[in-house]
C-alpha cells in the first residue's frame, strides 16, 4: 500500500476536524491520562455520550467487558495487530447494537468471546424495533448473531475477519434472520470469513442469511474436512434470494442446508470436495441459478493453506496469470483485493492512521523547536 506523508499535527487536526462530535477516550491501563471525556469504563463512557460522539478506545491487557450501544456513536480502535508501541489491542468482550444506535460505526476493534457470538443485533427479549446504516469495519470479530428483536437495515460489514466461535451450537459465524423482512439492505463485502470451530470434530458452516443479501468479494475459508469428518463444511446454513457474487470459496463447499433462490456470479471455488460446483444444489423452488463461476479453480495465493485457523502468515497476493485478475463481474479481481472495498491491508488490520516512520534532527538542543516528520498509513 503506498504510504501517505503529512506533517502529524496536520494529520491529528484534520483528523479530529473532519468529525462534528465530542472525542471521549476509555482508557483503563495503570497511570492512565485523566481529564474530561476520559473513562476507564467503556459502558459507563456510551452513557455519558451523546449521539453522533466518538469514543477512542485505547489498547490495554484486558477487554473493555460487555456493552450495549442504544445511540448513534463512533467505537475507534487500534486494529487487530497488536499497537507498536504497547503490544496491546482494542479489546471488547461482547457489543450489544440495541435500538436508537442506527448510523452507528464499529472501527478497529477486537471483539473477543469465543464461546458465543461477540457482537450481537438486538437484545433478545427486547421488543420488536429496526436500525439503520450500522457500518462495521476493520475489525477482528468471532461471530456476529441477529436476535429477532432488531431489523437491521442498509448495514454494511467490511474489511473485517471473522473467524469463528468455539461453541458447538452456536457455529455459525454470520447468523442473520432468515423471515421475510428481517434483514433489508445488507452488505457483506471484503472480509474474511472463517467456519466456527471446536476441537477437531466439528466446523459448521460460515453464514446464514436471506432478502436479497449481497455478498461480494469475500474469502470465505475453510479446512477442506480438517474437522474429522474427512469432507468441507458448507459455506452456508441457509442462504434464501441472496447475491453472492466475486467470492473466494477456499476450503469450504458453497451448498447450504437451505439454498434456494440465489445469484452466483463469478465466484471462484478451490479444495471444496463435491460442494465445488456452481450453482450449487437447490433445496426448494426458485432455483440457484450462475453464471460466469470457476469451480475448483487455483486462485495461485502466494501462501495459503487449508487449516482449521487463519493465520497472519497468509500471503494472498497473486501473480498476474492468476484467475481472479479483473475477473469480477465489475472488471476488478475476484477476492477481497477487488470491488468497492479492497482489502489490501488484511495482515496488519489498522483503524486509524499509524505512524510508519518518523524523522527528527540528530541533535536537538535544549529549548530547541524541531520540525518533526512523520510517514503514516491508512487503512481504506
Amino acid at each position: 500500500m503506498r504510504p501517505n506523508y503529512f506533517f502529524v499535527a496536520v494529520f491529528l487536526m484534520l483528523y479530529a476536524n473532519s468529525f462534528s462530535q465530542t472525542i471521549y477516550k476509555v482508557d483503563s491501563n495503570p497511570n492512565a491520562t485523566t481529564g474530561d471525556h476520559v473513562y476507564t469504563d467503556l459502558q459507563e463512557c456510551i452513557d455519558a455520550a451523546s449521539d453522533g460522539d466518538m469514543i477512542h478506545i485505547i489498547p490495554a491487557a484486558n477487554h473493555y467487558g460487555t456493552v450495549t450501544i442504544d445511540k448513534e456513536l463512533h467505537l475507534v480502535g487500534s486494529g487487530w495487530v497488536p499497537d507498536n508501541q504497547s503490544g496491546l489491542t482494542s479489546k471488547v468482550y461482547q457489543i450489544n447494537f440495541d435500538a436508537g444506535s442506527s448510523n452507528s460505526t464499529l472501527n478497529g476493534l477486537v471483539v473477543s468471546r469465543s464461546d458465543n457470538s461477540s457482537v450481537y443485533i438486538g437484545v433478545s427479549g427486547a421488543p420488536v424495533d429496526t436500525v439503520e446504516n450500522i457500518e462495521i469495519k476493520n475489525c477482528l470479530i468471532r461471530g456476529l448473531t441477529q436476535n429477532t428483536s432488531l431489523i437491521p437495515k442498509s448495514m454494511i460489514l467490511r474489511n473485517n475477519i471473522f473467524y469463528g466461535t468455539s461453541n458447538y451450537w452456536a457455529g455459525v459465524v454470520l447468523k442473520f434472520q432468515t423471515g421475510a423482512g428481517m434483514t433489508e439492505n445488507l452488505l457483506i463485502s471484503n472480509n474474511i470469513i472463517c467456519p466456527g470451530y471446536l476441537s477437531n470434530y466439528y466446523s459448521s458452516s460460515n453464514i446464514t442469511v436471506a432478502n436479497q443479501t449481497i455478498l461480494a468479494n469475500n474469502l470465505i475459508y475453510g479446512d477442506n474436512g480438517a474437522n474429522g469428518f474427512g469432507h468441507p463444511s458448507n459455506a452456508f446454513g441457509s442462504i434464501i434470494n441472496c447475491f453472492i457474487s466475486n467470492n473466494v470459496f477456499y476450503g469450504t463447499a458453497v451448498n447450504g442446508s437451505t439454498s434456494y433462490g440465489n445469484v452466483f456470479s463469478n465466484n471462484l471455488t478451490r479444495y471444496c470436495g463435491a460442494g465445488c460446483s456452481f450453482p450449487p444444489t437447490s433445496t426448494s423452488l426458485p432455483n440457484n441459478t450462475g453464471i460466469n463461476n470457476l469451480s475448483n479453480t487455483d486462485p495461485l495465493f502466494t501462501t495459503i493453506s487449508v487449516t482449521t485457523y487463519w493465520s497472519t502468515s497468509f500471503d494472498l497476493s497473486v501473480p498476474d496469470d492468476s484467475p481472479i485478475i479483473d475477473a469480477g463481474s465489475d472488471g476488478t479481481d475476484i477476492g477481497i483485493m477487488g470491488g468497492s472495498y479492497p482489502f489490501n491491508n488484511y495482515q496488519n488490520l489498522r483503524a486509524v492512521p499509524y505512524i510508519h516512520q518518523m524523522a527528527v534532527p540528530g541533535i536537538i538542543m535544549e529549548n530547541q523547536d524541531i520540525q518533526l516528520e512523520a510517514e503514516a498509513r491508512i487503512n481504506q
